[in-house]
């Protein structure tokens, strides 16, 4: 199934590499200011870059609800330093920065994950730190796929909405980029995630 994405982008240069290598789907680069007058309701997923500017986000609160109303995803990258969604809570920083505080668990298994372990998420290119480092604590009834650490802190979870729409929080540096880090490997797990929100989207065609 053909998908189509949003990539909202706040930043200088082109778009991640990473992302102009998926297949089978259609993805739009827009610079986050731009994005305002676009019509999202046709967009399987909407992908929130790290560098997004929240205080605008902020302002276009009530878009992205009504977006995620609508059956919409959000794709959320990077550390929430401003709520922008009543979902959302600000990022939390762990205290400890050693090797054993910076594990990757696994905490449930997911299809955006199938084609890569906690293990390998752990190290990228034999250094620890890369994936997460905290949390943007999840609402309660949010599955939480990765923790970091012994308390197992939530970084990746997915939340359904009970208003219609689901949120994806990733709580590191873009997604995009940690998983290329060990090279054409990563280019399976991005296709699976892209091919995941297609199929299983909620937006009406």
């Amino acid at each position: 199934m053909t998908g189509r994405f949003l990539y909202v982008q706040n930043a200088y240069g082109g778009p991640p590499p990473a992302l102009t290598k998926v297949s089978g789907h259609t993805i739009h680069f827009y610079q986050q200011y731009d994005t305002e007058r676009l019509d999202w309701s046709t967009y399987d997923a909407v992908l929130i870059s790290m560098s997004a500017d929240q205080v605008h986000l902020n302002e276009i609160s009530p878009k992205l609800q009504a977006y995620l109303n609508g059956g919409g995803t959000l794709l959320i990258n990077g550390h929430v330093a401003r709520p922008f969604l009543p979902e959302l809570s600000r990022y939390e920083p762990m205290e400890k920065r050693g090797l054993k505080e910076l594990v990757i668990h696994r905490e449930n298994e997911h299809p955006l994950f199938q084609h890569i372990s906690a293990e390998s998420l752990t190290l990228r290119k034999g250094v620890a730190g890369f994936y997460g480092r905290g949390t943007n604590p999840p609402p309660t009834g949010a599955l939480v796929i990765h923790s970091v650490g012994p308390d197992h802190v939530a970084v990746d979870w997915l939340y359904d909405r009970p208003e219609g729409g689901r949120i994806f929080v990733h709580s590191g540096v873009e997604l995009w980029a940690v998983l290329m880090l060990e090279g054409p490997q990563g280019l399976p797990v991005i296709q699976g995630f892209f091919d995941w929100l297609s199929q299983t989207s909620k937006v009406a065609a």
